[in-house]
C-alpha cells in the first residue's frame, strides 16, 4: 500500500512523545520505534534519532508504503532509508495525510484506517511568547520554522541544537525574563531557565 509522499519533500523533523517526519504536503508520519538508515530508534533513545532524521531535512522521498504485515519502508535521496516494524503491545506508526486520513499500524501489525474527517479538527497554534514560570517543552522540531515550544502555547523559533534536546524537551520553565540592554528593557533578550538547568538566550523576531 503506497503513502502519499512519494515526490514530497521533508519540511521538519519533530519530536514530543514520538518522533515524526513532517512533508510539504502537510502530511505527518509519527513513529514510536523506527529504523533510520542502521539507527534503531524507539523511547529509550529517541534524541539519538532526532539527530539522525535530522539528516532527512530538505530531502524528497522517493518511495512509501506499507506491505501486509505493517512493515512500513521509505526511501530517500542519498540512499537513507526508514523502516518501522509492528511492535507486540503499542502501535508503531501513524500516517496522517494532509485531508486528515489516518493509518495506524497497531500491536502484531494489524493496519487500522480512517477516512478524512468531514470537519477538520484544527489544531490550536503556537505563537512566539515568553512561556510563563511552571510551563513544560512538549515539543522540538528542526527544519523548516524550527521551534521549541510549550504547554502554555508559546514556543521560541529558533534551531535548537541537537545535543542539547535531552536537557530542554518535558522540562518546565523556573525563570522566565527579559535582559536589559541599556534603558531599553522591551527590546532585550529572553531568558529561559529549564529545571535541568539550561539556560537559552532568546532574541524574539516580534517587536
Amino acid at each position: 500500500m503506497k503513502l502519499a509522499v512519494d515526490q514530497q519533500r521533508v519540511s521538519r523533523i519533530l519530536l514530543d512523545f514520538d518522533l515524526t517526519i513532517e512533508f510539504d504536503n502537510g502530511a505527518t508520519i509519527a513513529f514510536s520505534e523506527v529504523v533510520v538508515d542502521d539507527l534503531t530508534v524507539d523511547e529509550d533513545n529517541q534524541f539519538e534519532g532526532l539527530r539522525a532524521f535530522a539528516a532527512l531535512n530538505g530531502l524528497v522521498c522517493q518511495e512509501a508504503g506499507y506491505d501486509e504485515f505493517g512493515v512500513l519502508r521509505m526511501t530517500f535521496a542519498d540512499d537513507h532509508t526508514v523502516v518501522a516494524r509492528p511492535r507486540d503491545e503499542v502501535e508503531s506508526w501513524e500516517y496522517c495525510a494532509a485531508d486528515g486520513s489516518t493509518f495506524l499500524c497497531g500491536p502484531d501489525g494489524a493496519v487500522e484506517s480512517w477516512p478524512a474527517p468531514e470537519h477538520p479538527r484544527t489544531e490550536v497554534p503556537t505563537s512566539e511568547g515568553l512561556p510563563s514560570i511552571g510551563a513544560t517543552v512538549v515539543r522540538l522540531s528542526t527544519g523548516d520554522e524550527p521551534a521549541v515550544e510549550f504547554s502554555d502555547g508559546t514556543r521560541l523559533q529558533f534551531d535548537l541544537p541537537l545535543d542539547c534536546g535531552y536537557l530542554v524537551l518535558r522540562e518546565s520553565v523556573t525563570s522566565s525574563s527579559i535582559s536589559e540592554e541599556g534603558d531599553d528593557k522591551a527590546h532585550g533578550n529572553w531568558v529561559v531557565e529549564l529545571s535541568s538547568g539550561h539556560v537559552i538566550f532568546y532574541r524574539p523576531r516580534t517587536a
